[in-house]
């Protein structure tokens, strides 16, 4: 008795699964990369439209604020308005001993710092402050870590506070900025900025290391107000460098006087 002929279907070796599953696995890996690359390119993109809004929101909002101001004062920053000095209470007589005093820590022409108020004065008294809006930026970690010598970046957001002060006061500036021991709940005028700082020199006999400040905020002769930094915007989370969008931002304000 004779059987049917019946064709024999070979298998795939496992040689062949093998290489077969390779090819597979390195197209799937370029298409991966070329999609994150795409979304990447996509996150720049939005992430560059949101620096220039930035740009523009902030110059326009600087300009009329500053425009309508009498004057301004810059600080090192937000938690550093004033500082403690003893004083004799009698120069005359030592014996009475020392009162500690607070003193105002605002920077003059040629320093920097991260908290800058605009002040305006009483239409009807001009000794007496009525309002002040406060911009202060809040530093995140530097990189590389500050060194005598060398220079650090830093990034934080600008906040605002816009403060009338009811009845108007002959109290100093930094009399009248508020304590700000949560800075994270005043609205932010801008999400990220980058101030890279100059050759850092250490305060004199300061240990550990203290560096003297520098900000967003440069007193330029006690006139003007020129800010000098680099708005970021962080895109995409898959690729955070590549989708990372920056612009140089230097601008410069005067209040009216």
């Amino acid at each position: 008795m004779k059987f049917p002929n019946r064709s024999h279907r070979r298998a795939f070796t496992l040689v062949e699964i093998l290489v077969s599953t390779t090819m597979f696995a390195m197209v799937s890996a370029g298409i991966l990369g070329v999609f994150i690359q795409v979304l990447s390119v996509y996150h720049y993109d939005i992430g560059k439209l949101l620096v220039n809004k930035d740009l523009r929101k902030f110059t326009g909002e600087m300009t009329e604020n500053a425009t309508y101001a009498n004057y301004f004062r810059i600080f090192p920053s937000y938690s550093n308005l004033s500082r403690s000095v003893d004083t004799l209470v009698d120069p005359n007589d030592p014996d009475q001993g020392f009162t500690t005093t607070m003193t105002d820590t605002s920077l003059t022409d040629g320093y920097s710092g991260d908290c800058m108020v605009l002040v305006y004065k009483d239409p009807a008294d001009d000794r007496k402050i009525s309002r002040l809006i406060i911009y202060f930026r809040v530093p995140g970690t530097s990189t590389p870590t500050p060194a005598a010598g060398g220079k650090s970046f830093n990034r934080g957001a600008v906040r605002k506070i816009d403060l009338p002060i009811t009845p108007s006061s002959l109290l100093p500036v930094f009399r009248l900025i508020p304590e700000i021991g949560n800075p994270t709940s005043y609205p932010i005028v801008l999400e990220s900025v980058g101030v890279l700082s100059p050759t850092l020199v250490q305060v004199p006999a300061s240990n550990p290391a203290v560096f003297q400040s520098w900000g967003l905020f440069y007193n330029f002769y006690n006139r003007s107000i020129i800010l000098k930094g680099e708005l970021i915007h962080t895109g995409s989370q898959i690729n955070v460098k590549n989708a990372t969008a920056t612009n140089t931002y230097n601008f410069t304000v005067s209040p009216r006087g």
